[in-house]
Order: C-alpha cells, then structure tokens, then sequence
C-alpha cells in the first residue's frame, strides 16, 4: 500500500481517538444529543419515506407512473420517465432519499450510469418538514421563513439539474421491461433497505454530533463555519443562534454538511459519480441556494420577522405525528414478524 494510502486512513482514525481520549465527557454528551435528534426528527420523518421509496421502485409502480411523466423529464431534464420518482423524493422526501432511490433505479436498469450520476448531483436536498417546521419554526421562530428556504433550495436543485441535462450527449433510450415483484416480496425488501439505510443514517448522525459537539469549545468565530460544513442540523442551529442571515442558512442547506454526504456516500459510489464532482456541485448548489434565497426575500418581505434568529427557541420534534408512527410501528412490525419467519428473504439477491 502507498504512503499515502496509509497517510488517509491513519489521520483520520488517530484523530478520533485523540478526541475520544481528550474530550470524552464532551464526546459522550454529543452522542447522547444525537440519539435524541435521531429518535425525534430523523427516524419518525425519514424511515417511511424510505419504505415507500423502495417499495415504489421495487413493486413497478415507478416504472408505470414515469410512463405518464416521460414527455416533461425528457423535455426539462433529459431524463427517463422512471426517474421522475427519485427527482420528486429527492427534492422533498430528505436528503438520503433521492440518492437512494437513485441507486435503486440504477440497480433495477430503469436508469442508465450516466444519468444516474447527473441525478446524485441535484437529487439531494432537505425535506419541507425538516426547513419549515425545524429550521422555520423551531430555530427561527417563523415558518414563513422556512418556506422561503425550501423554496430557494428546490429552485437551486432543479437549476443545477436542467443545466447538467447539457452535459449528457448519450441518446435516451426507453427504459427496459422490469419484472415486477409481488406486494408482499416488495414490502419485506423495502422494510429491509430501509432498516439498514436507517441503521447507517443514524451511525453517522450520532458521530458528527459528537465531533460537533467538541467544536463547541471553539470561539464562534471559529466553531459556526466549522459545524456549518461538518453537520447540517447543527450548523443551522449555531447559525441561527449568532444572527447568520437567510441566505447563508439556504447555503448550508444547500451544501448539505459533511454528515449528509457520508449517509449517502454507499448509493454516490455505487452510481459511480466522482465525489470531487458531487461536492463541488454541493457548493454550487448551496451558492444557487443563497441567490434565489436573498431574489425570494425580496418578493415576500413579510417572510423576514422581526422574531428571527432567537437563540432560546427549542428545537421541536416537527415529525412526530400520528400517522408518522403508525406507519413507523406498521413497517417495524412487518420487518420484525418477516425476518423471523424467512430468514433468507433478505439474503442479497
């Protein structure tokens, strides 16, 4: 193995171990702050979104709904009709949703490589529930400001997708016949990804919550930049806290945060798309975000309150609803009841 091969992986792991050692009661509070944070507003939000995502590709229903949306994918993004399902989630389901779903597609032939790899590239942004009610409500103080985020952010992730529609010259071709599994196959395999998407989700929500919290120690001059780019929950947060503008949460938002891209690094990689590519169009996405956030702000004033940037506003659970978690109770129940009766069903096929 060369040098440097070597020099990336000792770094990396010598450095959380001097945390670990260094910071311990921090890095312990940290991963406590983010069990919370993944039992209140990632969990309930995020896991039944990704069953239904899953189970949408898994069961042909994506292939024949795309059938109705062919004509305005080809003509807006020079895409198939069957991405129209990955596109639309990717834009309001949560950030790992659109790249899983992606992945999924790519998996399944209703997709090819090439525009797999354009869509991992504007298919990740942050879900309405997530900038309205956490980001507009709880840390703002106004949901009408988080309107103007998401807003800002789906403008900046289409904006990026027409333009890559530019750069793929490759014919589009329909998309293949894809066997159709049954209802109840596509359920327990759509419980099955999910489980094991969540499982790394949380793994690392629950890793940069704790570095973040170490980051705490900082100045803020120091820290906000550095939670801004590490972890997005955070980063708006602090960002909210000491007074950071509109536009400059849109670009967080719109970059997404280190933690985010590691979650959805397995289905990035598996479409092949470069990461040097996939993070510089995560700037450009939050540099859009910012522009279209500060044009907004113009058009709807009354979004700016007076109330904005309150550091003594709890963040709520926004997700934590009714049938949220029936569903989640529903979804766990069958994943539990099928493994323990067939076992091999979730065997890689």
């Amino acid at each position: 193995m060369k040098p440097k091969d070597w020099l990336v992986k000792i770094v990396p792991a010598a450095a959380l171990l001097w945390l670990l050692f260094r910071y311990p009661r921090e890095i312990t509070d940290g991963v406590r702050r983010g069990l919370t944070l993944c039992g209140t507003a990632v969990i309930p939000p995020l896991f039944p979104f990704l069953v239904l995502c899953t189970f949408f590709v898994r069961s042909g229903l994506c292939a024949a709904a795309g059938e109705k949306l062919s004509r305005p994918m080809r003509g807006l993004l020079r895409l198939p009709g069957a991405a129209a399902g990955a596109v639309l989630m990717g834009l309001c389901g949560g950030y790992p949703v659109g790249a899983r779903m992606t992945a999924q597609l790519l998996e399944e032939g209703s997709i090819t490589r090439s525009q797999a790899q354009r869509m991992c590239l504007f298919c990740v942004s942050a879900g309405p529930a997530f900038v309205t009610g956490t980001v507009g409500a709880s840390m703002l103080g106004s949901r009408a400001a988080g309107w103007l985020l998401f807003g800002a952010l789906t403008a900046a992730n289409l904006t990026v997708g027409v333009l890559l529609r530019f750069t793929d010259a490759a014919p589009l071709r329909e998309s293949r016949t894809i066997p159709r599994r049954t209802l109840a196959r596509s359920l327990c395999e759509a419980v099955a990804d999910a489980g094991k998407s969540m499982l790394s989700v949380c793994a690392w929500v629950l890793l940069f919550s704790g570095i973040c919290t170490v980051l705490e120690k900082l100045p803020p001059s120091a820290a906000t930049p550095l939670v801004c780019v590490l972890e997005v929950t955070n980063g708006c947060k602090t960002g909210a806290q000491n007074g950071l503008s509109l536009p400059v949460l849109a670009a967080i938002l719109g970059f997404g945060g280190l933690s985010v891209h590691c979650q959805i690094l397995p289905d990035v990689t598996a479409c092949g798309t470069n990461l040097s590519r996939f993070w510089a169009f995560r700037a450009v996405c939050g540099a859009l975000a910012a522009v279209y956030c500060a044009g907004l702000m113009r058009l709807f004033p009354q979004a700016q309150t007076v109330a904005l940037f309150r550091s003594d506003l709890p963040v709520r659970a926004v997700s934590a609803s009714v049938p949220t978690s029936a569903a989640l109770l529903v979804t766990a129940a069958v994943f539990i009841l099928n493994t323990a009766r067939e076992p091999q069903a979730f065997r890689a096929r």
